[in-house]
């Protein structure tokens, strides 16, 4: 039955040999990876909007988060370009985790790999999050069901990313084109009202008389803390940029020019929708409401609220800001995989599943995002202050390595590649340190906590791996194995058809073999001893008496007492166990041999095995 569940759900195993005609191309590659940027324009805006209203007058507000876009969209492009140097030097992929442990050391790359593990999760959060909110401006769904819709649409994407990456690609790709088209004919449709006027673009700004240069000194440092404070913000832009550099692996051959080509359409995309949504929100006078988006405004403005297309930018927009979380389901998995083949996460996360994706890692990432978006009940401006900062710090790591990697190789036009890492990785840094101020009280503490958390875990992982590998190493020169007698226990309850195939097996393997039953009722021991003499195979039966009623205690004394009686011999300890045909049927025995392995299990220097009897009804 598990089997046919497994087969309905996730579709039939594939062999290892089709992992190519797995891959991707540009056009399923650029709607898997490049969804969380290009969905982070439905926000983004908002953020830079929420930042500068009630520092300034709304009028000024609307006005300044023009310049504040403008910058964005040049940080954009320096990110852009400094990763697809980063696809050319590291065609497998790894991203900032690679380019850190390759060219700056161990804690910095497991600090990128923990910042980017963290992205990762976050934008499942953010992003179904967002786009939960995007349906409920609409007045269609009850912002009351926020959390539990959420929570199942974090366990469709995880079931629809278990299915396969091309799977996931053709399930992501119309309602990605949908959404980029949607949002063109908007800006298009938008740009044009404001050009013919039919949109007010006037912005009056009341201007303050100065009487010293001191009040001119303090109202331009106070301009320019407002507008790093709407910056840092709005850099929600950039995330999910490098996941195309992470996951290079995943597109068709040739992997890192199709991988580049991507991140190229990736950048164009995500500046200009960035600046038209902005643009439009000043034409359109257009402020953050707590009921609506300003994605919604823009196209309530644009195309009127009973429009059909404004139905379908509300809707195109929150499929793509739910299918978003795709790119997580693509990159975390992979990004998880590299960790553990270094051995920093447990191995179970290296090992691709039936349908040839990492099927633990796209299920852990499931269950966290899930759990975070119960904790922060599904609330956007929440989560967003978490988000930024690991995705900068990664940012940062991969550009200074680079740099480095520039220095070290100086291939074709290095200088001018250290030039472009160099500029990104100081503009990336700064912002790092912006959010981290901007945000900490916002909820940015808890990311730089869970960082140096998350690596602690990884290095005890590590060292765990190191010492079971040094201890499981084999020895030095020849080695001759030795023949071993066993001393062979039968643990019995009673003598019935799954007991005799264990006395028989027991028989095989030694010549001194004891059966050992615990005393735990009267009545039933006198039964077994009644039946021992004709059914016993010969083999002895001891009576361990048990005063308190306990197994456990009498039955380690006793093997106890046999180890020093046969020290030479090692102890072989036979459970018998039937099985029952159907599941439930266990619920109405006791799980004596379950507890007893689960004892015997840290005792050294013996062996446990089974001998089961299974039950036809």
């Amino acid at each position: 039955m598990y089997t046919q569940i497994k087969r309905f759900l996730f579709g039939n195993p594939l062999q290892s040999h089709l992992e190519e005609h797995e891959r991707l191309s540009i056009f399923l590659g650029l709607a898997v990876f490049a969804s969380d940027a290009l969905s982070s324009t439905a926000y983004a805006t908002e953020e830079i909007l929420i930042a500068l209203v009630g520092t300034v007058y709304a009028v000024q507000a609307n006005l300044l988060s023009l310049p504040v876009a403008i910058a964005i969209a040049l940080l954009i492009a320096i990110v852009v370009t400094s990763y697809r140097q980063v696809i050319h030097a590291y065609p497998d992929g790894g991203g900032a985790y690679v380019v850190a442990k390759d060219n700056i050391g161990v804690i910095p790359c497991l600090i990128a790999g923990a910042a980017l593990l963290l992205d990762y999760i976050l934008t499942v959060a953010v992003s179904i999050s967002a786009g939960v909110a995007a349906l409920t401006s609409t007045g269609l769904v009850s912002v009351r069901i926020s959390v539990p819709l959420s929570v199942f649409l974090v366990f469709v994407m995880t079931l629809i990313n278990l299915r396969g990456v091309r799977e996931s690609g053709k399930v992501i790709a119309i309602p990605a084109y949908t959404f980029i088209a949607s949002i063109y004919i908007m800006l298009a449709l938008g740009i044009w009202e404001s050009i013919h006027g039919i949109a007010p673009v006037s912005h009056t700004i009341v201007a303050t008389a100065s009487a010293t240069t001191t009040t001119n000194l303090v109202l331009n440092m106070t301009l320019i803390l407002i507008l790093l404070k709407a910056f840092s913000h709005g850099c929600a832009a950039l995330t999910g940029i490098e996941a195309v550099s992470n996951g290079v692996r995943a597109f068709k051959e040739p992997a890192p020019v199709n991988a580049n080509r991507t991140m190229v359409l990736m950048g164009v995309i995500l500046g200009s929708m960035f600046i038209g949504i902005t643009y439009l929100a000043f034409a359109f006078h257009i402020y953050p409401n707590p009921n609506e988006t300003v994605v919604s405004q823009v196209a309530r403005h644009t195309f009127g609220g009973s429009s059909p297309m404004y139905f379908v930018v509300q809707v195109s927009t929150m499929i793509i800001l739910v299918l978003a979380a795709n790119t997580s389901y693509a990159g975390f998995p992979r990004l998880a995989s590299l960790l553990a083949y270094d051995g920093f996460l447990p191995r179970q996360l290296m090992n691709l599943g039936d349908r040839l994706v990492f099927s633990n890692g796209i299920i852990l990432l499931g269950l966290v995002s899930g759990l975070l978006i119960i904790l922060y009940q599904a609330n956007t401006n929440a989560l967003i202050p978490l988000y930024a900062v690991g995705v900068f710090m990664s940012f940062t790591l991969a550009q200074a390595g680079m740099v480095i990697h520039h220095r070290r190789h100086k291939a074709k036009d290095w200088q001018m590649a250290i030039v472009i890492k160099a500029v990104g990785c100081v503009a990336t840094g700064l912002v790092t340190i912006l959010l981290a101020v901007e945000k900490f009280a916002e909820g940015a503490w808890i990311v730089l906590l869970a960082i140096p958390l998350m690596i602690f875990v990884f290095l005890k992982i590590y060292y765990h791996y190191k010492s079971i590998a040094k201890q499981l190493a084999l020895p030095v020169g020849a080695y001759y194995p030795k023949a071993i007698e066993h001393t062979a226990l039968v643990l019995v309850s009673s003598l019935n058809r799954g007991t005799i195939p264990a006395l028989e097996y027991a028989k095989t393997i030694s010549e001194k073999v004891e059966a050992v039953h615990v005393e735990l009722n009267p009545i039933a021991t006198n039964n077994l001893k009644k039946a021992w003499s004709e059914w016993g195979s010969g083999i002895p039966l001891v009576i361990l008496k048990s005063p308190y009623r306990s197994i456990t205690e009498p039955l380690m004394e006793y093997i106890s007492e046999v180890e020093g009686r046969y020290e030479e011999d090692l102890v072989t300890i036979i459970v018998p166990e039937f099985v029952t045909k159907k599941f439930w049927h266990n619920l109405l025995h006791n799980q004596t041999a379950i507890q007893i392995k689960a004892m015997l299990r840290n005792s050294k220097g013996k062996v446990v095995t089974t001998v089961r009897y299974y039950l036809e009804e």
